[in-house]
């Protein structure tokens, strides 16, 4: 069984990954739609990277140089868009919301072991389907895995308000169906942090993005250095409608 990307990291000017252009061409459209909140960009895309509509949606969303993009496939040519800044936290606007829920916005989305109907694509995530993000207690931040400490984990700058050894000495890392309790001491993810390398075959330069669920438990992507969801057997796997 073959499963579809659905979530996509993107650095700002980046050349986009073939497997993001795959969406598209199934479709055999160069247009997209980002939806970031509740508001929505139609994106041409041309020269494997994005044109029409790219600046509006930049100047509108103060997305800077530096600045990194979450793209998660929501169905057809729709991408629900978190927006880091360079110092690798979620950027909150006024039009900011929390993920939508595709299984409530869609209905035919199924869940894991459901059969594909008509107009529907399987993808894999570690992020399932009704997934609900909290903005109220922690953040949504990334941060670049480093081989030469593989024992922990810094938190990034500006972070530790939210995630320290005092406040949640604990945290709860979910990817897909697995979770893992890592410790947090320093300013860095240790106790445990080891185990969850070694079980997610972590590579110098890829990237984790940490959604948090509520103060102390966060669902965590992993993205190689593409930008490209890696994806694993315990992972989530759904459907999100396609008219291709």
């Amino acid at each position: 069984m073959v499963f579809f990307d659905s979530i996509f990291l993107l650095h700002f000017l980046k050349v986009l990954p073939a497997q993001f252009e795959s969406l598209f061409h199934q479709h055999h459209s160069n247009r997209i739609t980002l939806r970031f909140g509740l508001r929505q960009w139609p994106i041409t895309v041309t020269d494997h990277a994005f044109a029409q509509g790219w600046d509006a949606f930049c100047e509108d969303n103060i997305v800077k140089r530096h600045d990194t993009l979450l793209l998660r496939h929501s169905g057809n040519l729709i991408f629900d868009v978190i927006h880091f800044c360079e110092l690798q936290k979620q950027v909150l606007l006024s039009w900011t919301v929390p993920l939508p829920d595709l299984l409530h916005m869609n209905p035919i989305a199924s869940r894991d072991g459901i059969q594909i109907a008509a107009g529907q694509q399987e993808v894999s995530s570690s992020l399932r389907p009704d997934f609900c993000q909290d903005l109220s207690d922690s953040v949504c931040f990334y941060q670049v895995f480093n081989s030469a400490t593989p024992n922990s984990l810094k938190i990034p700058r500006f972070i530790d308000h939210f995630i320290n050894g005092i406040k949640t000495p604990m945290l709860l890392i979910n990817t897909g169906h697995r979770s893992t309790q890592v410790g947090v001491k320093h300013k860095r993810l240790h106790r445990n942090w080891r185990d969850f390398v070694l079980q997610h075959e972590l590579q110098h330069n890829e990237t984790l993005v940490f959604i948090p669920e509520s103060e102390n438990i966060f669902t965590v992507l992993i993205f190689d250095d593409t930008g490209v969801e890696k994806l694993f057997p315990w992972f989530h796997t759904f459907n999100v409608y396609s008219d291709a």
